[in-house]
């Protein structure tokens, strides 16, 4: 899958962990009958999340981190305990922009959609309307004709998300449902829909209200997020325990706008790789 680093300015082709099996499950029909009987009912969850949390999936890091390229110098520790451990690593997170600059909240691959009246979202050719991401628990009228940001999670990302502006959280909600992977290779089977979300809105000092979801993965999709009610841009708001993951934001009209080269090339159906803090817009009114 190609995707465009923003930060080397150059195109690369991303690597797919456990393609193979994925392939099996959702590409033939003993695999999805495996899907329904183990995955849907949480069984492999919690047996692999039980192994990737124990002292036994240490050797699986070393490999890992060889096959990815990851660079784990500047962790906050690296004496990892188990798979997990490593997976939900901690960077000293840093944002050198301004205050009205628009910082993205994960690393991840970001795509750029316009919510439309009918807040349909197009993501790698699937379509998935709002009720269906929110679980119909949020107001999200005034949302229309404003943006949708979708940062996909690599396994190879660092999978800790900060909050991007100053603010309070006013309500949040866990949406609890089907694990599946949220990733490329699933797409025409419509599964993401299904996925454990949390769904949070924020009031932030300088970009009003935004509806934040954390969406889980297959393997494990556990989703921890932390007891905060006041935050300050950059803090730390949770991390995805292992497996691919996404997040998704939505703003009001007429509050952001999205820099002109990430635009260009999701509407092109090219994901942009960026990294915590970087800048990927501005404010373009007061609140």
């Amino acid at each position: 899958m190609k995707i465009y680093d923003r930060a080397a300015e150059e195109y690369r082709e991303e690597k797919e962990y456990g393609e193979k099996s994925l392939k099996f499950l959702y590409g033939t029909v003993f695999g999805r009958v495996l899907l329904k009987v183990f995955f849907c009912r949480g069984i492999y969850s919690k047996i692999n999340g039980a192994f990737m949390r124990s002292p036994l999936s240490v050797r699986r890091i070393k490999p890992f981190i060889q096959k990815y390229g990851i660079y784990i110098r500047g962790c906050e520790r690296t004496d990892f305990r188990s798979f997990d451990d490593f997976f939900t690593r901690k960077y000293p997170f840093t944002a050198d922009c301004t205050p009205d600059e628009l910082i993205a909240p994960c690393c991840g691959r970001l795509s750029v959609y316009p919510v439309s009246d009918e807040l349909t979202l197009k993501i790698k050719g699937s379509l998935y309307t709002l009720p269906e991401l929110v679980g119909e628990r949020f107001d999200v009228s005034e949302f229309r004709g404003g943006i949708c940001l979708v940062y996909r999670l690599a396994v190879e990302d660092c999978h800790r998300y900060v909050f991007c502006d100053d603010g309070e959280v006013v309500r949040s909600e866990e949406i609890k449902g089907v694990l599946h992977t949220v990733r490329p290779i699933s797409e025409k089977y419509r599964v993401f829909s299904h996925n454990h979300r949390v769904c949070t809105l924020l009031r932030t000092e300088r970009f009003g209200d935004i509806i934040q979801t954390e969406v889980g993965a297959l393997q494990i999709g556990r989703i921890t997020n932390h007891d905060i009610t006041r935050f300050s841009r950059m803090e730390e708001k949770g991390f995805f325990g292992y497996g691919g993951s996404t997040i998704i934001q939505l703003f009001k009209r007429d509050i952001i706008s999205v820099d002109g080269d990430i635009q260009g090339l999701s509407g092109s159906g090219i994901e942009v790789s960026v990294k915590t803090g970087d800048r990927i817009g501005e404010r373009v009114r007061e609140q």
